[in-house]
């Protein structure tokens, strides 16, 4: 299945999985330090999280034998998820349970 991708589009892939990582890693250390309101963090994270399975499965579905953006894809799911997720946890360490 993922035979069709060529060596310099992993390296790639590898290279931009190293960016979301992190912005990542940026933006969970800014939000357990920072004021933020966390409702509507979740809420945009959810509406991302949400945009980039739905992308992801339509990719998934139509593709023609080309997975490299199907790769690219499911990483922005698992970094809108992480962020989400991110979001609900420092929401809940801090009690602003809704």
């Amino acid at each position: 299945m993922l035979n069709s991708i060529a060596r310099e589009d992993w390296i790639g892939a590898v290279i931009f999985l190293g960016v979301l990582i992190v912005v990542s890693w940026i933006n969970l250390r800014k939000m357990s330090s920072g004021k933020y309101d966390y409702k509507a963090l979740r809420k945009r994270g959810l509406m991302w999280t949400e945009i980039s399975v739905l992308l992801f499965m339509l990719q998934l579905i139509l593709r023609k034998g080309d997975n490299r953006f199907l790769v690219l894809l499911g990483m922005l799911v698992l970094f809108a998820a992480g962020q989400w997720l991110g979001a609900i946890y420092y929401d809940r360490k801090l009690g602003n349970r809704d």
